[in-house]
């Protein structure tokens, strides 16, 4: 009867400290640099091969892994090991508006989506960074490979310009600064 209950006491423990580390620590995880166990002891085991999915307080997270290094017969990924985080998605629970970040608009490409009208894609290749905006909101963030890690695509990295933005075939870039879309 003890160990039963040391058991569910452990469990009831490790279950309520998980859900305190699944607020902000998700931002610790960088791409090309994190690894699946990482992810793993921050937020929790998932059984997926190549993505993890995570509800949490703030939003959800959207978390996508390497399926090892390039290949003759794979176009596109990266060139780091199995299982090593390429994109992390997240998409918040509540809206913030893109003005209150206090972005520099001199860092940021920007790209109309052509097929859903209002929708803005504020891209950092620098930093690896794009912030998907809508009506001055932001809809979701993704942390992509930075510009410095371009030598680790598999292909031309020419072809990769575009991937951060998922809908990019449909989008055209526009010079647009920050500001202007936010009302």
């Amino acid at each position: 009867m003890r160990i039963v209950l040391a058991v569910l006491f452990l469990s009831f423990l490790i279950m309520t400290n998980r859900s305190n580390v699944k607020g902000q620590d998700w931002r610790q995880i960088v791409p090309l640099k994190s690894t699946r166990a990482e992810v793993e002891r921050l937020l929790g085991a998932m059984t997926t091969a190549y993505f993890a999915e995570y509800e949490l307080k703030q939003g959800s997270l959207f978390i996508e892994y390497s399926s090892g290094p390039c290949r003759p017969e794979r176009k596109g990924g990266w060139n780091v090991p199995k299982d090593v985080v390429t994109m992390v998605h997240f998409t918040p629970k509540h809206r913030r508006r893109i003005a209150d970040l206090k972005l520099d608009p001199k860092k940021f490409r920007t790209i109309a989506d052509d097929h859903v009208i209002g929708v803005l894609y504020y891209v950092n290749d620098q930093e690896g960074i794009t912030y998907a905006v809508q009506s001055g909101k932001i809809d979701f963030v993704e942390y992509h490979p930075a510009k410095r890690d371009e030598h680790l695509y598999c292909g031309d990295p020419a072809d990769e310009k575009q991937r951060p933005v998922k809908q990019a075939q449909y989008s055209r870039q526009i010079p647009i600064s920050l500001e202007s879309h936010e009302r």
